[in-house]
């Protein structure tokens, strides 16, 4: 996939990624840009392999704002990061990974709740959200997530599973509950990102990685 394809992609991601959680955000040339009102309450950049040039000028705004992050997504981390340390960054974690899958691949067979479980459903147009409750108390959520239509993609965000419920499937039946739920649309591809942990289960359910999520922030004193 060329650059300017996977520039698209990121862009793709990134118009999922900022809908579902409510963020604010920019473009300018190949930066994009997220408020992040819920977690540092400041921007975060997003840029596709990016050059040492734009490393250099994203840096110089995050060496003003210490609050503010970009996130490089790319398939040379190593070199990335070099990059990135040589403009006066520090890396702050280069684990995470977005993913896509071909939709038509994935199983659409809306998922029945697994025992002493229920499955909760909202739809909001080109958003839809699945929660799996403790049946004994509703208020527990034991696994949860979201998924945006941009176009002909599925992006999925925060797929969650409670530590107290890990290891008994629900995160694989959050996933085929969304993907039930994306399919409703005419969607073709689809995209994530995936911590460490979840990366094994993604692949088994289909999907590849194509790129490092790589985090950086300004060089604190």
């Amino acid at each position: 996939m060329g650059s300017t394809a996977n520039d698209n992609l990121i862009g793709t991601w990134v118009t999922g990624w900022v809908g579902a959680r409510g963020y604010e955000s920019r473009q300018e040339g190949r930066v994009h840009a997220a408020l992040r009102h819920d977690t540092s309450g400041d921007w975060e950049y997003i840029i596709h392999e990016p050059t040492a040039e734009e490393l250099v000028a994203v840096g110089e705004t995050l060496n003003k704002h210490p609050a503010r992050r970009l996130t490089a997504v790319t398939g040379d981390s190593q070199s990335v990061s070099e990059a990135a340390r040589a403009a006066g960054l520090s890396v702050v974690a280069a684990e995470e990974a977005l993913m896509v899958a071909d939709m038509a691949g994935q199983d659409v067979e809306s998922p029945r709740p697994a025992e002493g479980f229920t499955i909760e459903i909202e739809r909001d147009g080109k958003h839809s959200y699945v929660s799996i409750h403790l049946e004994e108390d509703p208020e527990v959520v034991a696994a949860s997530g979201h998924v945006a239509v941009v176009e002909e993609f599925a992006v999925f965000d925060r797929i969650i599973t409670a530590p107290d419920f890990r290891r008994k499937g629900l995160g694989s039946l959050v996933m085929r509950a969304l993907v039930s739920l994306a399919m409703e649309h005419d969607v073709e591809e689809g995209l994530l990102v995936a911590s460490v942990d979840g990366q094994a289960l993604y692949q088994f359910l289909g999907w590849t990685p194509i790129g490092t999520i790589v985090t950086l922030e300004g060089q604190r004193d």
